[in-house]
């Protein structure tokens, strides 16, 4: 017998870790049929993908990614904004190399797992859809930055009041057909109606046999759900009240509808049109955090402090993109989108900013096929990793295919697409991109020229006034010096010199003495005295009493002088002061 231990089969590995991604075999489970993918393996595959698809590796990465929990995280400890938020995430762009605003990055990308509710409110499972921030520093440098949203369900609803009637044909209004409402989740149309008929012409057709007409292609076999089940029968009244839902092909993009109820040509057609889609309440919430959050980490750790980022400045919209045509490859549209953008470079992914979403919808997105086939192959490459790791006892993926070039090459090629169809895809839409640019360029500068030309006329009525006012003012100044010169004084206020006069006629009229001043000159007027007749001193007897005595005592002379001096200051006085002593 041999001394020699032997040892068996190395036991397998149970996990496979890259950059402190790891995932398990349970995980790996989630790329089965019918599976949805978690968190570990959308952060496991796009850090892969990041060091693997640039080719330039790490140092030419376009695309930040700071993992499938940060929207969560975010959130986090009752956070109302992405400013307040910030501190629940504030070391994680810290990791990557030059920060959040490294000159490499375009984009942002950032997963989101909406929590769905149904109709009454109650829990409906999760869903994953992408945000891509495109040219995150453009809320800072004045340059055009959007947060599109890639959700691949989709989710918008129209009802209709009144609703959309049609009857059946020749039924003379018996038999009618009404659409209330009209609602669409991914790649299904759900269709709400109610169905009467009086029985006159046996029971209500069956609603199985509907089919919906979009894109020139029919929806046949919708699943049915009635809440009023009554057929009815010969003479009986019949109601069907409830929705049928019709299962699209996932590269629809149609808004328009018509759809044929019951069997072909027994009701005449409904047209049913939706609106276009909008943002949802969730979607806006999240344009608002990320323009907050970039907000607060340019403040912090941008690259220009002194530049004020404007948060409002990006643009949300919603990309028109495939939708999924099962209930559980939402986590695979995520990843893909992400892996898809690795390949674009930097300048693109910010020209992208500037698109529009008639643009957008040219954009090669992935289909249902892109992503049945993507799954696929990521399935195989992580049987094929687990094989490696268990064989070599190494659970570092990223040691493995250091140290394993043609392994590397494999994981290459499941992460991206070989056949290079992608790429020329990518090339016309690039092509409509610059032709878009160009022509709204071209209007921008019509609309300035336009702009222009009103400016210059608006300046040149106000230089043309100027000159009018200066050619007036310049003409009354030479008047006023050739009247100067012939020798006319300024001219005086009529209107002030009339007010002086009444002003002053008013104060004399007003005064007592006055009025009896012009009594007595009315009455001398009308008779005037004799030569004979004495003054009014003389009838005075008071006043000659009084000079008669002084005379008496103080003699003739001195009596003589008094008279005199007395004469001499009625003289003195002024004619009225005389007429008031008289």
């Amino acid at each position: 017998t041999s001394n020699l231990l032997t040892i068996g089969p190395m036991p397998p590995v149970s996990e496979l870790s890259f950059r402190r991604a790891i995932i398990n075999l349970a995980d790996a489970g989630r790329l089965g049929e019918g599976e949805d993918l978690n968190d570990a393996i959308l952060d496991f595959f796009i850090r892969l993908g990041q060091w693997l698809i640039p080719p330039k590796g790490d140092d030419d990465v376009p695309v930040s990614y700071l993992g499938s929990i940060f929207w969560k995280q975010l959130r986090s400890a009752y956070a109302t904004s992405g400013e307040d938020g910030w501190k629940n995430v504030m070391n994680w762009a810290k990791r990557k190399a030059g920060g959040l605003f490294n000159n490499n990055y375009g984009a942002f990308a950032v997963p989101i797992n909406e929590d769905l509710k149904d109709d009454k409110g109650q829990d409906a499972g999760n869903h994953w859809w992408l945000a891509l921030v495109l040219n995150p520093p453009g809320g800072a440098k004045k340059e055009p930055i959007a947060v599109m949203c890639l959700d691949s369900m989709q989710r918008r609803t129209k009802k209709f009041d009144p609703p959309v009637a049609t009857e059946a044909v020749g039924s003379m209004h018996r038999y009618t057909l009404e659409v209330t409402e009209v609602e669409q989740a991914g790649y299904l149309i759900i269709i709400s109606f109610e169905a009467r008929g009086d029985g006159s012409f046996g029971a209500l057709p069956r609603p199985e046999k509907s089919k919906l007409l979009v894109d020139g292609y029919a929806c046949v076999d919708p699943q049915l759900g009635l809440r009023i089940n009554m057929p009815g029968g010969d003479d009986v009244p019949g109601r069907f009240q409830g929705q049928l839902t019709f299962a699209m092909d996932g590269r629809c993009r149609s808004s328009i509808f018509e759809l044929r109820y019951g069997e072909e040509g027994t009701y005449g057609p409904v047209k049913i049109e939706f609106d276009p889609f909008q943002l949802t309440r969730l979607q806006k919430d999240v344009s608002r955090y990320l323009g907050g959050y970039l907000a607060k980490e340019w403040e912090v750790n941008g690259p220009l402090k002194s530049l004020r980022f404007e948060k409002q400045a990006a643009r949300a919209l919603v990309a028109d993109v495939h939708q999924q045509e099962n209930l559980n490859d939402c986590g695979v549209y995520v990843l893909e989108n992400t892996l898809r953008s690795l390949r674009l470079s930097k300048p693109f992914l910010k020209t992208m900013a500037e698109a529009s979403s008639q643009v957008l919808s040219s954009y090669p997105w992935p289909s249902q096929k892109d992503i049945t086939a993507r799954k696929m192959k990521l399935k195989g490459i992580v049987a094929r990793l687990f094989a490696v790791a268990a064989d070599k006892g190494i659970a570092d993926v990223e040691k493995l295919l250091k140290d394993d070039a043609a392994l590397k090459k494999e994981v290459l090629v499941a992460l991206t697409d070989e056949k290079g169809g992608e790429g020329e895809a990518i090339e016309q839409f690039a092509d409509s991109l610059q032709k878009e640019l160009a022509a709204r360029q071209a209007d921008k500068g019509r609309s300035e020229a336009e702009l222009k030309r009103k400016e210059e006329l608006v300046q040149a009525r106000r230089e043309e006034e100027r000159l009018r006012r200066e050619e007036e003012a310049k003409k009354a100044e030479e008047d006023r010096l050739e009247a100067k010169r012939k020798g006319e004084g300024p001219r005086k206020n009529p209107t002030i010199k009339k007010k002086q006069s009444s002003s002053s006629s008013g104060s004399a009229s007003s005064s007592p003495s006055r009025r009896k001043e012009k009594a007595a000159a009315t009455n001398k007027s009308r008779h005037p005295p004799s030569s004979d007749e004495e003054s009014d001193d003389s009838r005075r007897p008071n006043n000659k009493k009084t000079k008669n005595n002084g005379a008496g005592r103080g003699g003739g002379a001195r009596g003589r002088k008094r008279g005199r001096d007395a004469a001499s200051r009625d003289e003195s006085r002024s004619p009225s002061r005389r007429r008031r002593r008289r």
